[in-house]
């Protein structure tokens, strides 16, 4: 039997509302969609590597803010995605969409906490956290029991959309003007904001030609083809901007954010934009700079 059958995977028959444009398991009867599980590797490493800067940072301070489990809460978040996500596109079912869909949510509700309540007092932080813990309760029972997608989708990306408006705020009123550190800050930002929107495009674009997708891969042939698989690359750019806002609004809210960056404390490519053309830097300008310290 083909391994491309339903009948003959591991899993068996997918139960799950969403399936996206790759086809089942057509590399492993294990592995429902490979590509779209494989690529979720991306939040983990993220979600990893934030919690070590955390650690590192913690053991070189003796302020107990960088140990504060608030702020890890964001990048076991982003782990808690990964693993979720590459779940369901394993297996294809019901309640391991219903991990993938919820962890989402479970990783931007710290970070909008974060955002909306970093000037507010203790009372008016608990206040907002209470909120939101309702709000997310009433979405969380209101999937699971009717398993929609456009109001998860739509809340989602409003979710996102507030924290990058917020994020824009809190670079305007937590660094200082015309400094080296906020034109770091805006570069990791802007190429955050571009990523994200990137990923999405391309999420979209791999349900609008799906068709002609499947006809390009089996054209294509491995393993070239699985550069056609575009809800893998919206992983992969999502995941990548989904760390640099959580890194971003760590960083502002913490108190960071007059200093100028320390490259090493950002992952690529967010240590990257943060010198690039994102950020404003020019070379020429840059080399005349150094000519003139000379």
């Amino acid at each position: 039997m083909d391994s491309s059958d339903p009948l003959d995977s591991f899993w068996g028959s997918p139960t799950s509302k969403a399936n996206f444009c790759e086809t089942d398991y057509a590399v492993s009867r294990y592995i429902a969609e490979f590509i779209n599980s494989l690529s979720n590797v991306i939040y983990i490493i993220y979600g990893i590597y934030g919690l070590c800067q955390l650690q590192s940072k913690a053991m070189r301070s003796k302020v107990n803010k960088y140990g504060d489990p608030l702020r890890a809460l964001p990048y076991w978040g982003l782990i808690a995605v990964g693993l979720c996500s590459f779940a369901f596109h394993l297996s294809l079912k019901y309640y391991t969409q219903m991990m993938d869909d919820l962890s989402m949510h479970f990783t931007t509700t710290p970070v909008l906490h974060r955002v909306l309540t970093a000037n507010s007092n203790r009372r008016e932080s608990i206040v907002i956290a209470m909120v939101l813990s309702f709000v997310l309760l009433v979405l969380i029972a209101f999937h699971t029991i009717t398993n929609e997608l456009i109001i998860h989708s739509v809340s989602f990306v409003g979710t996102v959309t507030i924290i990058g408006i917020r994020t824009v705020r809190l670079v305007q009123s937590r660094t200082l003007p015309d400094s080296n550190g906020r034109r770091q800050i805006w570069g990791m930002v802007r190429f955050g904001a571009v990523i994200f929107n990137v990923g999405y495009w391309l999420w979209l674009v791999d349900q609008w030609a799906c068709g002609f997708l499947t006809k390009a891969r089996e054209a294509i042939g491995l393993p070239w083809a699985f550069v056609l698989e575009l809800h893998g690359w919206w992983h992969i750019c999502t995941g990548i901007g989904a760390y640099i806002f959580i890194a971003v609004v760590d960083h502002l809210v913490s108190g960071e954010a007059t200093r100028n960056i320390q490259q090493s404390s950002f992952a690529w490519p967010a240590s990257w934009a943060s010198t690039s053309f994102f950020a404003g830097y020019k070379p020429s300008l840059d080399k005349k700079a150094n000519e003139k310290q000379k």
